[in-house]
Formats: structure tokens, sequence, C-alpha cells
């Protein structure tokens, strides 16, 4: 996207004014700072476009990007605007110059700055979030937990077995020279310029992959086929439910969640615990809510085993 469809977000008029008492040239700065935001703006929808690719989340892209647009544009006018009461006295002269409120001109003017510059920044990493959702930490409560994770699994092993497979082929073709072992790596995938990275290493390197991404690779299937298979035995349980004094106990597996309900609200003693455990409120469900862990697990029980005395 061209940098010139947002440069009339920022009328010239409302730039200007914003630098006609701090410079000699305030047609100049406007002109300036008026391409450096319409900039910004085709650059961010350029990265945001990219990562949408990405993400398969083109569909999320235009309503995305109109509301950071929209919440950029209303700061940066509101610092423009704020800019504008700002003086200095090269330009108004030093004679009676209110250097104190002049100051606080100053200061209010970065402040709104500073909120210009800080919105940007959440929202981007907020908007990056949505549009890549693949990219998001797996978590057991997850609807699409299993799956991602057969997939995330699926990818790690077909990375370790082309891994071993590139070694081999190098090993294999040593003596044939390079031109041989680059055909050969060509044939399993990798493109010339990769397969010539392999075979030409940085000094000091191994020719391949080393040794220590192969174990860490090998790790890492371990590791989530473990984690899949823990999952996929916690999706198979049952929601379990238990009757306490005044509160129902709920322990959800594939949810990976335990909820209490209360009958009604819990003191604040009882409320400190919960907090103290992990519990969260959560209005939707009208439940104190916390992820399956010993902890919470311990706390829920104590809510239906009788007292010892």
């Amino acid at each position: 996207m061209q940098a010139e469809q947002f440069i009339d977000d920022i009328p010239t008029a409302v730039a200007v004014q914003a630098f006609s008492g701090t410079s000699f040239c305030p047609e100049k700065r406007a002109a300036s700072y008026r391409n450096d935001y319409a900039q910004t703006l085709a650059s961010d929808f350029e990265e945001f476009k990219h990562e949408a690719n990405k993400g398969g989340t083109l569909g999320k892209l235009d309503a995305a990007f109109a509301r950071y647009r929209a919440g950029y544009c209303s700061r940066y006018r509101a610092w423009l605007s704020s800019h504008s009461r700002c003086i200095s006295w090269m330009i108004t002269g030093p004679s009676n110059f209110p250097t104190r409120r002049a100051q606080k001109w100053n200061d209010a003017a970065h402040n709104r700055l500073g909120e210009a510059v800080g919105y940007r920044e959440r929202v981007k990493r907020a908007i990056l979030r949505e549009l890549r959702p693949d990219l998001r930490p797996i978590m057991a409560g997850d609807a699409d937990a299993i799956e991602r994770l057969a997939v995330e699994l699926a990818y790690l092993e077909r990375n370790q077995m082309r891994m071993k497979k590139a070694n081999v082929a190098i090993l294999k073709h040593a003596k044939a020279g390079i031109e041989v072992q680059t055909l050969a790596l060509v044939e399993l995938g990798f493109s010339p310029d990769r397969a010539a990275e392999l075979l030409n290493p940085p000094h000091g390197r191994e020719v391949g992959f080393a040794f220590f991404r192969l174990k860490n690779n090998g790790a890492s299937v371990r590791r989530v086929r473990q984690r899949l298979e823990h999952l996929e035995k916690m999706h198979a349980l049952p929601v379990q439910k238990a009757q306490g004094e005044g509160v129902t106990v709920e322990v959800d597996p594939p949810a990976n969640r335990v909820r209490l309900l209360f009958d009604g609200k819990p003191d604040a003693d009882t409320r400190d615990r919960l907090k103290s455990c992990g519990f969260r409120w959560t209005p939707t469900l009208g439940a104190w809510q916390a992820y399956i862990n010993h902890r919470t697990q311990e706390l829920a029980r104590s809510f239906v085993m009788p007292a010892r005395e």
C-alpha cells in the first residue's frame, strides 16, 4: 500500500499550526511529519499483510488495520494539537517569555507523543497476535490444542528426517565432490543456496547439520510427542463434579480447568485463598476457575473433604 493513501489523515493546516510557535519554517516541518506518519502506516500495513499471508488470516487484515489506523491517527493528531501550544523564545522573542508555562506545554506535548508511540507498539503486538494464531502458545485447554500439537510434531519429525538424510547424502558423496553433493541435496528439496551454505559452513563449523541441531530437534520431538499423548488422555477423561458445603467442585480435564461454584459470594479469607492458588473469578461461568495442577486440586478437594477433628 502506498504512503500517499494515508497522508491526508493529517490535514496540512493542523500540522502547520502544530509548529507555528517553534519553527521558522512550519510548512516544511509539517510536510516532514505528515510524510513520516504516512510512511509509518504504509510500512505497518505491509508488515501486517506479510504476517496475515503466513497465518492465513487475510480476511481479518482490513478490519484490524482500520482499527489500528483510526486509533493511531487520533493520537497523532492529539499530539499535534498539543504541540500547537508550544512556543520557542527564538520565534516569539525573549521579552516576557513565559518560561514556566512553555515548559508545561512542552511536557503536555511530550506526553501526547508518548501516548501515540505507546499505542502503536501495543496495538501492533496485539494485531500481530491476531493475524498469527499459529504462533500463539499452545495451551492445554485450547479447543485446537491436540490438532496444533499434531501439526507441530509432524513438522519436527519431518525436519529431523530431512536433516538426517542431508547428512547421509553429504557423507555418501564426499569423494565425488561438491557438485555431486549439491545435486544430492537439491534432490532432497534443498535450494541451491541452502545446499551451498550446508557444504560451505563458516570457519570452525561442521559440514551439513551439526550434531547439536539433530540432538535439540530430537529432544523437541520427544517433548511434543509426550505432551500430545498427555493431552489426548486428558481430553478422553470425563468432567467430574463433587458437592461440598455450599460449593460445587468441577474438574474439567478436556479444558484443563478446575472450577468452584459457590452458592453465594465467598468470604474475604476464602477469596484470598483462591487467589493465592491461581483461581480467578469468571463472570461468564459464575465460577472461580484455575488451571489443573497440584495446588488447585488440593484446594478444591479441601472444600469437599470433611474437616479433621
